[in-house]
């Protein structure tokens, strides 16, 4: 009972702070989303294990990623990037550092690399309409709900046992058809129901996937849950996982049909 009542503030407060965020203006949203963001940065710079200073630099280059891509200077970011990851690492890293010279760097590197650009595509979706925000995350809330809930019942065949031994092909099913149905919800807003069928369907599908790709990290550090910043939910990239994939895809589909 303690457990759920902890889980159920948690989830209250954040979605308190998300409402709270897209209520800024353009540059509070986007500065105060980085920010919070880079903390996923930081947890799966944690997951691959290189040394603190290299886990800080990764939230430091998701920043720079970030802000490259909101003014339109991704490449000049980029080289930023490599640079201050190449200097940092001839500075810091003695004879007793070497053989693991390869995690430490990728500790660096990956968690922008994969976490910017995508998570970037938060804030186009929000820039372009607050709505469609909105719509995302609750087409992500009711797919991830109805695989959880038809996964526990009725779920026997495995689809990802390594990445996530509880997943199955059942709850996944589950996830697209109630993704799908919750899409239609976007009717409210004048988008005809065929579309939203099919946005709901391909975010749901891509969010399913995102999901095991980031527990990947999980299994390789050997930890449940990629930190305990958010009580009784994790990490914050545990929180954003679904969206690695989900969040471009969904943006995308939008201008796809004219939306």
């Amino acid at each position: 009972m303690k457990e759920f009542l902890i889980r159920t503030l948690s989830a209250l407060g954040l979605i308190a702070l998300v409402v709270g965020i897209t209520l800024l203006p353009d540059a509070g949203f986007f500065i105060i989303a980085s920010i919070f963001l880079s903390l996923a940065a930081w947890e799966m710079g944690g997951l691959i294990a290189g040394r603190n200073g290299f886990r800080f630099l990764a939230l430091v280059n998701f920043l720079i990623l970030m802000f490259s891509l909101k003014f339109h200077i991704f490449l000049y970011g980029f080289l930023v990037v490599i640079i201050l990851t190449g200097l940092y690492s001839l500075f810091t890293t003695g004879k007793e550092d070497v053989e693991g010279f390869f995690r430490d760097v990728s500790s660096a590197l990956i968690p922008p690399f994969i976490l910017a650009p995508t998570l970037f595509h938060i804030y186009l979706i929000w820039s372009k309409d607050k709505y469609q925000l909105y719509l995302i995350i609750f087409i992500i809330s009711i797919a991830d709900t109805a695989a959880y809930l038809f996964g526990t019942k009725f779920g026997k065949h495995k689809i990802f046992p390594v990445a996530s031994p509880k997943k199955s092909w059942e709850g996944f099913v589950a996830a697209l058809i109630f993704g799908a149905v919750a899409a239609i919800s976007g009717i409210l807003r004048g988008f005809s129901c065929s579309h939203m069928l099919i946005v709901g369907f391909i975010t749901s599908l891509f969010a399913q996937l995102s999901d095991p790709f980031e527990s990947l990290f999980k299994r390789a550090a050997g930890v449940k849950d990629s930190s305990n910043l958010i009580p009784g939910h994790g990490g914050v990239l545990d929180r954003i996982d679904s969206y690695i994939y989900a969040a471009p895809v969904f943006y995308y589909l939008f201008l796809l049909i004219g939306k």
